[in-house]
Parts: C-alpha cells; sequence; structure tokens
C-alpha cells in the first residue's frame, strides 16, 4: 500500500517525486534592468512596456481629459479628407453599395442647400464664424469687461450663473430632442406592459419651444415619468443601463428647468443691483433682455445654416447604414472628427464650409485663433495690434487638397500655401493671384510661399498653444 499520507519514514528515493524540475536560472546580467524572476516578486524598475507617457519633453506625465484630447487629435481622421471620400470620389460609390432612396434625396437636398455664386462665399464665412460662437456681440463684450474689471467675486460668481441659465434656455429644444431619444432607448429595454405604459405617459409631452409648453413637460417627467421609472427599477432589480438612463432623463430635465426664460430673467435682475453691472448697462431695460438674446447674431445665424441640420441627418443617416454598410466606417469618422474639433478643450474656434461654387464642389475646414498673441514669434513688441493666426484645408474637386496657414497683423500677413503637385506648373501664378488679392483688400504681404507635395500641416503645429495645459495637473474623472 502506497504511503499516500507519509506517517512513517518513506523509503530513500521516492519522496517528492511527483514534483516537476524546472530549468535554473541563469545567472542574472547586470546591464538588463529588472529581468522577470518567476519565483519571486522583484521591485519596479524604469522600464515602460505599455506605450503611455513617451513624451519625453514634459517634465510630469498624468493620464488625463485633456491628454486624451490630444491623443485623439493626432490619431483621429481628417474631416476634410473623409468628405472627400464620401462626397466627392465616391458619390458613384455609393450608388453601388446600397444607397437608399431616402439617402438619395437628403444628398441631393444637401448639395443643393450649399450652391454658393462667387460673390457670395465671404457672406457666407461671415455667417458662418457667427455660428461658431454663441458668446458674441454687444451685450457678452460688455459681460466680459464686468468679468475682467475689479467687480468682486460675488457678481462674477452670479455671472457664471446666469450664463449656464442662459445656455440651457437656448438649448432647451435640443435638451428636449435629446429627452425624446433617452425615452425611446428607455422604452426598448423594458417588459410590453410597462412599456405601453410609459408610452401613455409620453403622450402627455409636448416637444414644443414654448416656455409654457417646457414647464408642463418638466412637471409631467418629474411628477410622473421619473416615479414610474424609479419604481419599475426598484421591481424589476434594474440596476444597469436603465437606472443610468433615468439618471441623464434627470439631468436633461434639470437643464431645462434651469434654463426657464423667467429664470433667466429673474438671474440678470439680481445682476442690475450690483453698481459695477449698473455702470456698464447704464440705460439697459431688463425687460429687453430676452428679446435681445433672441436677436443675438449667433441665434440669426443659426436659423440661417439650415445645411448644418442636412448635414448632420447625412452623418447620422450614413451611421445608420442608409449608404451602404460599407460607408459605416467612413460616416463615423466624420462623426468622431467633428465632435473633437467642436471639444471645450479645443482652444481656436473650428468652421466647416461646404460649397457648391459653379460646377464645382468643395470642402473647407478653418482654424482660426483671433488672439495669438501668446506666440512671441509672431509677436511684436509695442505695436499693439491684435495677431490673428490660421490654418485653413480645402478640397476642390478635380484639383486636390490644400493646406493654408497664415499670420495677420495690424494689416500685415504671412502665409504658407501648400498645393496639389499637379499645380506645380501654375504655382508662380498662384502665387501672384494671391498678392493681388491682398493688395486689393489692403493687406500687405511680408511673406508668401506657394509649395506643391509638401505634407499636410496639422492642427498641433499650427497651434503649439494646444499643448500648453497638459504641462498642468488635470487627472481623469
Amino acid at each position: 500500500m502506497s504511503n499516500v499520507l507519509k506517517v512513517t519514514t518513506p523509503m530513500t528515493g521516492y519522496e517528492n517525486s511527483n514534483q516537476l524540475k524546472t530549468n535554473p536560472l541563469k545567472t542574472p546580467d547586470p546591464a538588463i534592468q529588472g529581468q522577470v524572476n518567476p519565483e519571486k516578486v522583484v521591485k519596479p524598475d524604469a522600464r515602460s512596456d505599455s506605450g503611455a507617457g513617451q513624451d519625453m519633453g514634459l517634465k510630469f506625465q498624468y493620464e488625463s481629459n485633456y491628454g486624451t484630447f490630444i491623443q485623439q487629435m493626432k490619431e483621429g481622421p481628417n474631416l476634410t479628407e473623409e468628405f472627400s471620400r464620401i462626397f466627392m470620389k465616391g458619390t458613384g460609390t455609393l450608388a453601388e453599395s446600397g444607397l437608399e432612396e431616402g439617402f438619395a434625396q437628403k444628398l441631393t437636398e444637401f448639395l443643393r442647400m450649399i450652391e454658393v455664386s462667387p460673390q457670395d462665399v465671404p457672406g457666407l464665412i461671415k455667417n458662418q464664424s457667427n455660428a461658431a460662437v454663441r458668446f458674441s456681440g454687444t451685450f457678452f463684450s460688455l459681460l466680459r469687461q464686468v468679468m475682467n474689471s475689479d467687480s468682486p467675486l460675488e457678481l462674477k460668481a452670479s455671472i457664471l450663473d446666469f450664463m449656464k441659465r442662459y445656455t440651457d434656455m437656448a438649448e432647451t429644444p435640443h435638451l428636449m430632442e435629446n429627452i425624446r431619444q433617452t425615452l425611446n432607448n428607455i422604452k426598448g429595454q423594458m417588459y410590453r406592459d410597462s412599456r405601453e405604459q410609459l408610452e401613455q405617459l409620453e403622450g402627455q409631452l409636448q416637444y414644443g419651444m414654448g416656455s409654457g409648453e417646457v414647464k408642463e413637460n418638466i412637471e409631467i417627467i418629474r411628477g410622473k415619468i421619473l416615479p414610474f421609472l424609479n419604481l419599475y427599477i426598484a421591481r424589476s432589480h434594474e440596476r444597469g443601463s436603465m437606472r443610468d438612463m433615468a439618471a441623464l432623463l434627470a439631468s436633461f430635465t434639470a437643464r431645462c428647468e434651469n434654463g426657464i426664460p423667467g429664470r433667466v430673467l429673474d438671474s440678470f435682475e439680481q445682476l442690475m443691483r450690483y453698481p459695477d453691472m449698473q455702470r456698464y448697462f447704464q440705460g439697459f431695460e431688463a425687460s429687453a433682455l430676452l428679446q435681445i438674446l433672441a436677436n443675438t447674431e449667433f441665434e440669426k445665424a443659426s436659423k440661417e445654416n439650415q445645411w448644418m441640420n442636412r448635414f448632420a441627418e447625412l452623418i447620422k443617416s450614413g451611421m445608420a447604414g442608409e449608404a451602404g454598410s460599407s460607408q459605416k466606417a467612413a460616416f463615423e469618422n466624420m462623426m468622431q472628427s467633428i465632435l473633437l474639433n467642436e471639444s471645450v478643450y479645443m482652444p481656436v474656434l473650428h468652421m466647416m464650409l461646404p460649397m457648391q461654387v459653379g460646377e464645382r464642389l468643395m470642402f473647407a475646414e478653418m482654424w482660426i485663433d483671433p488672439d495669438a498673441e501668446g506666440q512671441s514669434e509672431e509677436k511684436k513688441p509695442g505695436t499693439g495690434k491684435r495677431t490673428v493666426q490660421g490654418l485653413i484645408k480645402f478640397d476642390i474637386r478635380e484639383l486636390g487638397f490644400f493646406d493654408m496657414y497664415f499670420v495677420y497683423q495690424g494689416g500685415n500677413i504671412r502665409m504658407q500655401l501648400n498645393c496639389p503637385e499637379k499645380l506645380e506648373d501654375r504655382s508662380r501664378t498662384i502665387k501672384e493671384d494671391i498678392a493681388k488679392i491682398m493688395s486689393e483688400n489692403g493687406i500687405r504681404t511680408e511673406e508668401l510661399f506657394v509649395e506643391t507635395g509638401q505634407e499636410s500641416i496639422t492642427v498641433s503645429d499650427a497651434f503649439p498653444k494646444i499643448f500648453e495645459r497638459k504641462n498642468s495637473v488635470n487627472v481623469r474623472i
């Protein structure tokens, strides 16, 4: 009988017979840091087996939200190239890849909406710039002056609270659309009986734009829909996405409530009690506030930019596969690029400009820094003149991609234009034409380079200030 428990002394040569033999470790090489030893735990060394923290030019390395934005900007798709791939070069491909009839109609309407004449291009660019900045105009300029003055901190905090309320009021239609989509997602995860009850409650909502309708919607959501969802979650023990969507619905509702026009007006009337506000807004009637906010340059431009809504519908439909399954990735890249360039971390103004000029389709993407005073190379001490810095990428059908980088200050401009290689023979003519256009508009050309076959200029190279905030502590939440 085998000695399983080994109560007695085992016979010589039979002990530990089932133990696996391991190869002896070789003598560690002092030239290799932190060699892996499976027999023991060793202290960490200076090795970096991951790709994080490779930017050795910075003293501190933080995995932050801003760092993620920088990384995505480096690796993200180029919107101009994606637009060209779909709308310029890929129109025939779309027709062959299962293009649905509804998408074809949207595409035709979009191309018709962006038809412009050469004389209308400056106005179109100005309108687009107004639609890109919400807080523009005389009213917000006065608020900036108050914020930059020696006013009390209580007043500045109240101004920020007023701005939040105004933003929520301006975005109420968008918030109501988010509420509609959130409720649709919630109904898709509910049992039939509960879904029918929620549909009856949702039927009482009015997705309009009137302030009275917003108040009624808030009362219905807070008094009926949210309690119903909380009870459903408790009974079904749904602790996953259902609870997250209910919390998201409550957040959208709170923003709608915060942006009720009456609350915005009350917030501004409290601001006018401060002497500093009365000094800057002397003679301003608070009762006219809502009318002024409804007629800002941003609001007017947004109403005229109907092509933006159509463009967003095209991207949404393309992501849903209406342009063919083979094109879904391209539309997703376009959406990712748009969201990235509209991020709160982007320190410069971003604009998109699709145009159909005559028979030629083109798409331009612009990054403009209207206050580029931080670049010592461009700033001239003592001039007191504002420096404008910009990067423009545009694609013209049958010609190719262009990159234009410029620095403008006090009527003088320095510019670099990268053209497709097919225009190499015409680079001299292009240079002379650009100089002539600048002269006709009262701009003196200090430097002008027109080159072909150059690499595309990246946004990070054109605006080094994007990396300034990376040196600060910015943790991930």
